[in-house]
């Protein structure tokens, strides 16, 4: 966690702002793709579970900046800690999201699971292609 707090460290606060915005947006064009295709194919619960992954993941994220504002603005005395028990919350709520899709319908569980998985994949693609852009000294390059 420390690590992945270093790298968004070293980039600029616009730029965090638009590499969660090309995620966000990347999510959306994935979705639609993965719907369109598991119709195609005949298997379209699997595109809704990634749709449904998918939003569970910009939730995640949204949820993640929200308590990072609530902290920054009314300093704890173990910051990490809170950010990491509300880490832990939000990771059993979506593992307990998942679980209970699979039980309803295995297509849309598996779909559910790969949707999130892609939302991460999307991000860590932005994030380095942002930290390229940007070098280690978050100046433009």
């Amino acid at each position: 966690m420390d690590r992945l707090a270093a790298l968004f460290e070293q980039l600029p606060l616009p730029e965090i702002t638009r590499l969660l915005r090309r995620t966000v947006l990347g999510g959306i064009a994935v979705g639609v793709v993965a719907l369109g295709l598991s119709a195609l194919l005949g298997h379209a619960l699997v595109g809704l579970g990634a749709c449904v992954g998918l939003a569970l993941g910009v939730v995640n994220i949204r949820l993640v900046t929200a308590s990072v504002a609530r902290v920054n603005a009314h300093p704890v005395a173990r910051p990490k800690r809170v950010l990491a028990s509300q880490t832990l919350a939000r990771l059993a709520a979506t593992t307990v999201v998942v679980i209970g899709l699979l039980v309803a319908s295995i297509q849309v569980g598996f779909g559910t699971a790969g949707g999130i998985a892609l939302f991460y994949f999307l991000l860590i693609a932005n994030l380095v292609r942002s930290i390229l852009k940007h070098g280690a000294t978050g100046v433009s390059a």
